[in-house]
């Protein structure tokens, strides 16, 4: 039987680094996903739930023991549609136009939209959400319109492609968008949404810019979350002096704590560590004004102004 132990050392070495830090930390989680990570595989070798799996990779991110991009969790398939469209032919397309029930109308408005004239794919593509999503001229108009002013904040000139506005009608179908009154009602949130994406960047960073779209994945959470500006702020604080870097994944993870312990405020962040004997942390900094840079009066300063121009770096 003695040949059948696995015994320490046998089938894995870890840095005498890496087994100082896990035992400082006591994280029994951390540590069972570090063996994971290892070992080569993800976290979904674990039986456990998302929450779980966030919390053991943050403590892994605050001890330096993986990096923001370490692929922690199994990768998630291509969702498809649950029921697949008809393959329409052209001559479903033709008698289309010939039914004239709105979508010979509709098929010049699109291409007028588009600056270009609509290839038989693409007509396959406008008649799928025409017939098999069932959506209103005036539905597919008004998505078609947004799809093309978000394309424009990508740079001059560009223009959504059917297969992209496809994507988004999915979304509106889903949703139970089909009435031009859901319709307007929808690109209202939107608007809104996309304007304190905005504000949040410019309280953050200092910097006047939509954001990208993994970016706008954290901002719509918080924005969910009703997270207050002096809360974003001492999130930002307390990521950049554990990690001396920002990290959107690690901010995340904090807002996310905050927000199913109910605390909401700073005043109730701190009250609450208090109470429990956590360690403190910078309180939050103040709010830059409008369309001005943060200085860099202070460290934590410094490192939002060194966060800023990586984040420039890498877009430019």
């Amino acid at each position: 039987m003695a040949k059948d132990l696995l015994l320490p050392g046998s089938i894995l070495s870890l840095h005498r680094s890496a087994v100082e830090k896990l035992l400082k930390a006591g994280n029994g989680d951390a540590a069972l996903l570090y063996l994971c990570l290892t070992a080569g595989q993800n976290s979904g070798a674990l039986p456990w739930g998302p929450d779980q799996v966030e919390a053991a990779q943050n403590t892994l991110l605050r001890l330096g023991l993986i990096s923001s991009d370490t692929p922690v969790q199994p990768p998630r398939p291509e969702k498809l549609e649950d029921d697949r469209p008809p393959d329409y032919t052209t001559q479903d397309i033709a008698q289309a136009f010939q039914n004239d029930g709105g979508f010979k109308a509709l098929v010049p408005a699109v291409e007028q939209m588009l600056g270009k004239v609509l290839s038989p794919a693409d007509l396959k593509i406008l008649y799928t959400l025409f017939d098999f999503l069932a959506l209103p001229p005036e539905v597919i108009l008004t998505l078609t319109g947004w799809c093309v002013e978000q394309a424009k904040q990508k740079g001059p000139g560009r223009k959504p492609t059917l297969t992209q506005i496809r994507r988004e009608a999915y979304k509106w179908q889903k949703a139970g968008i089909d009435t031009l009154e859901a319709a307007d009602a929808h690109l209202h949130r939107l608007s809104r949404r996309n304007r304190r994406g905005t504000e949040i960047l410019q309280l953050l960073f200092g910097e006047s810019r939509a954001p990208v779209e993994k970016e706008a994945e954290f901002l719509d959470a918080w924005i969910q979350m009703g997270c207050s500006d002096e809360l974003l702020l001492l999130a930002r604080d307390r990521t950049i002096f554990q990690l001396q870097e920002f990290k959107w994944t690690y901010m995340n993870g904090i807002l996310t704590r905050w927000y199913k312990e109910g605390l909401t405020t700073v005043e109730a962040v701190e009250a609450s560590e208090r109470k429990n004997r956590r360690p403190q942390y910078p309180r939050a900094t103040p709010q830059p004004a409008q369309g001005t840079q943060p200085l860099p009066s202070d460290d934590i300063g410094r490192m939002i102004e060194q966060a800023r121009r990586a984040a420039a770096a890498k877009e430019g």
